[in-house]
């Protein structure tokens, strides 16, 4: 770690800024002759060897041919030499990036900055690296997405969005509830995986159970650029909660050039359930030209559900809705400065748990209790990017809040009723200090409780993150980025226990709580880090990255009014405060034999701020935890055909996690805390391939296989847990995949300006593997089966000019296999596929 630190802060020091590469090479050095060849692989090469990224679209250079030449001058300069005459122009997208367009028409207004192009079987232009780069040219694991490929398959939602990468697992332990997870890494606590949207990372409370990672903002997926899963620890350029990935929504900005309205509508009705339907909008209005532009999208979601609770007599109890909107406001200060402006609001309302009591039918509960989810989000950032000087440095700075309101609910009953003939609890609610209840008391004892059921706790709570960032970066051989990031989460809730009408399986009007407790806490992150790739050799490149942290983090927690039943029986305070600072980093070899392979390895690691329980009655040994993490070594490979008409990525992985904080549970079920126990290893590989076929089809492979198992006994000096070495963990499925074919066409002869009538399809089809909810051995909770199911899709759509009118079809084949199975509030619940949903969807855009 001492040696990554010297090659992260000293290297940029050695090599200074980034200067204009000019393709002569070395003073000395006889110039590069490259040979007639193909453009696409003269671009390539010319990119090589001048350490540009060069981005074109192979369909716009298919046929060409560029001439033999001297590379000598400026790499901007050659590559229009090397068009020149093709009908193409390059222009820069960045300090060491080229962009090959096809020439605008004669006197049509050229796009200042003109929109990345898609490049042949998923390539796109990714900034996963703190900077652009091809998708093909990243060597890291990852997975990234267009908005059109969220739209092909309707996902616009965290769930949806993992069925396209399989690596990524959003877990839904309760209504609300979405836990990201990757590469095995599932575990309470601070999230494992961290959500950025745009520059700003977002979390959930810490809420009752000091798990900040059980809750993630689920926006709508709409008007999308693209999403990028970045697979493996990502704490050195990502921070916190990156000890196993990070995932990047990336949504469009106002375009300074372009007045557009889109409008997007879909109709669905799925079988057994009810009817659901949504709308968005899209409009960019540039306020003055080439200068000022706004961007503003409203949408409004709504999903008809589809569990009955015949003992309430509710039909379709867990319909969703959310609506909202965002602005992104664009200011082009001057040619290299601009400033970005957004803001995103949204509310949801969840009207029952899509969840039904294990054993019981897919689409009805036995439950007697509903239990709802209500939320507001709001987000507010500010990014700004230039060049210092004109020069060869560029700054990023971001500075943003958010603010979360989720009201979650949990259905308690099960949990207090075990307390019946509670011999501990009836002598405390009777005061005796000692001895134990008659007969007589503890049948009375038995009728309060029964009384107090069914029983609901209610949670609503808070969470307020402040935070910023400012980087410096430069590109040339040497390609380094610097910068300091601080941030502020703030939350706090209360938790009530509230007695339920069995008729209605609401809460009772006016009902005083039979329990209430309040708890707040606070976390401050400070960092300084820095990343660099030096290339060695025109094929060679060697990179580093080291991050220093400081974590400090208070919590308090206050019982005011004591549980009866559950206990402790007295009220009850806490506040505790830790500490906890470090490094974290990476390093990485990558080389580029040839222009179609890529092959690296890199070791890094990440890490998880410690913290404290704000569960009552802990002992003090489990009232704080430390801080875990995580060790990653992993090879991989990029490989592609000509013009990129196939590609392979395949990578494997070693990860060793250890001092895991783990969720542990009280000995009746009823609360759940978090605790320092045990070590995992966790090996696996991830495959990604496309290929186009002939008659326009194109097909997408994705998989992963993960061993994700304990290699000592959860055992620890203050607590013991049911897992044993050997066992792999819960909720991680040995191997997912997804398979998508697709194809797009002309129906019939072009006519006119908007190009006739086109029609494009596809067929997706996603496995997920078997899973448990808890180990082998487990006594405290039931140990149930998910997993083990594939689910397929289709959609089917005719288009012409700013019109598009689609039918999709998900689930087609009607499966109810179990999404998610584990045990809540003292019962075992389970959720299942959604049933057959068929879909009409409208879509126009005019310009």
């Amino acid at each position: 770690m001492a040696r990554l630190a010297v090659a992260a802060l000293v290297l940029p020091a050695v090599f200074g800024v980034a200067r204009p590469v000019h393709a002569q090479g070395r003073p000395g050095m006889a110039p590069l002759r490259l040979p007639a060849a193909p453009l696409a692989d003269s671009l390539r090469t010319l990119g090589l060897a001048t350490h540009t990224t060069i981005i074109f679209a192979p369909q716009t250079v298919a046929g060409r041919r560029a001439p033999a030449m001297v590379l000598v001058g400026d790499v901007a300069a050659i590559a229009r030499r090397l068009v020149a005459g093709s009908g193409l122009v390059v222009r820069r997208s960045g300090l060491r990036s080229l962009l090959i367009l096809p020439a605008p028409p004669p006197r049509a207004p050229a796009p200042e900055a003109p929109p990345p192009p898609v490049l042949a079987a998923g390539d796109i232009m990714v900034t996963a690296l703190r900077r652009p780069t091809l998708l093909a040219d990243t060597p890291i694991s990852m997975v990234a997405l267009r908005g059109e490929d969220l739209g092909h398959d309707h996902a616009t939602t965290l769930a949806g969005l993992a069925r396209l990468a399989p690596s990524l697992t959003v877990t839904s332990a309760g209504t609300g509830f979405n836990r990201l997870s990757m590469r095995g890494a599932y575990a309470a606590g601070e999230a494992t995986v961290a959500l950025y949207f745009g520059n700003v990372p977002v979390a959930g409370p810490g809420g009752s159970t000091s798990d900040p990672g059980m809750m993630t903002p689920d926006l709508v997926l709409a008007d999308v650029e693209r999403v990028e899963v970045l697979r493996g620890p990502q704490g050195t350029l990502y921070g916190t909660s990156s000890l196993a990935g990070t995932v990047r929504v990336l949504f469009r900005g106002a375009q300074l050039d372009q007045r557009s309205l889109a409008l997007d509508s879909a109709a669905t009705l799925t079988q057994h359930g009810a009817a659901g339907a949504s709308t968005t909008a899209v409009i960019n209005l540039p306020l003055a030209a080439g200068t000022v532009a706004l961007r503003a999208v409203g949408w409004r979601e709504y999903q008809g559900g589809v569990i009955d609770m015949p003992r309430l007599g509710r039909r379709n109890s867990d319909d969703q809705l959310r609506e909202g909107g965002r602005l992104a406001l664009r200011w082009q200060i001057a040619p290299d400065w601009r400033a970005d402006l957004a803001g995103v609001w949204q509310r949801s309302r969840i009207g029952n748990s899509h969840s039904t009591i294990g054993g019981g039918a897919p689409d009805q509960t036995a439950a007697q209790v509903i239990v709802p989810f209500f939320d507001t989000f709001a987000m507010a950032s500010l990014d700004l990017h230039g060049r210092l000087g004109g020069g060869g440095v560029s700054l990023d700075a971001t500075a943003a809040r958010s603010w979360w309101r989720p009201h979650r609910f949990w259905d308690f009953t099960q949990s207090q009723l075990n307390h019946l003939d509670d011999a501990a609890a009836c002598a405390a609610l009777a005061g005796l200090a000692s001895g134990s209840c008659s007969a007589a008391q503890m049948a009375g004892y038995n009728r309060l409780l029964l009384a107090s059921s069914p029983t609901l706790v209610d949670q609503p709570l808070a969470v307020d993150v402040s935070s910023g960032e400012v980087r410096l970066s430069a590109e040339g051989r040497m390609t380094w980025t610097a910068g300091l990031f601080a941030s502020r989460r703030s939350d706090d809730g209360q938790s009530a226990s509230l007695g339920v009408n069995p008729a209605t399986g609401l809460a009772r009007p006016g009902t005083q709580p039979t329990s209430l407790r309040r708890f707040a806490s606070q976390l401050d992150e400070y960092a300084l880090f820095g990343d660099g790739s030096w290339r060695a050799l025109p094929w060679l490149m060697l990179s580093g990255g080291l991050r220093y942290f400081h974590y400090a983090r208070t919590t308090q927690s206050v019982v005011t009014l004591p549980n009866p039943f559950l206990g402790p029986f007295a009220p009850s305070s806490l506040a505790m405060a830790t500490r906890a600072h470090g490094l974290v980093g990476r390093a990485r070899v990558e080389a580029r034999p040839s222009s179609r392979v890529l092959v690296y390895g890199q070791v890094s690691n990440g890490f998880r701020p410690g913290g404290s329980n704000v569960v009552p009655g802990l002992p003090q040994a489990l009232a704080s935890y430390a801080d875990d993490r995580l060790e990653s070594w992993e090879v991989g490979t990029r490989l592609s055909g000509p013009a990129r008409s196939w590609h392979l990525d395949l990578n494997g992985f070693h990860q060793r996690w250890s001092n895991m904080q783990y969720a542990a549970v009280s000995a009746d079920g009823s609360y759940a805390f978090i605790t320092n126990i045990g070590t995992a290893r966790i090996n696996g590989a991830e495959l990604s391939a496309g290929v186009a076929l002939r008659g326009g089809w194109r097909a997408k492979l994705q998989g992963t296989v993960t061993d994700a198992r304990l290699v000592q006994d959860q055992v620890s000096g203050a607590a013991t847990t049911d897992g044993r070495a050997g066992e792999a963990l819960p909720y991680v499925a040995p191997w997912a995949a997804s398979v998508e074919l697709r194809r797009e066409w002309a129906l019939g002869q072009s006519q006119g300006a908007d190009g006739g009538w086109r029609g494009d399809g596809g067929l997706f089809l996603h496995y997920a593997g078997r899973a448990w909810s808890a180990f082998r051995g487990s006594t405290v909770i039931d140990r149930l089966a998910l997993g083990g199911f594939a689910a397929i899709d289709a959609d089917l759509a005719i288009a012409r000019g700013p019109w598009r009118l689609g039918v999709f079809v998900q689930n087609l084949a009607n499966g109810r296999g179990r999404v998610w199975a584990g045990t809540t509030g003292g019962s075992d619940m389970v959720t299942y596929q959604r049933p057959r949903t068929v879909g009409l969807t409208l879509h126009s855009e005019l310009r």
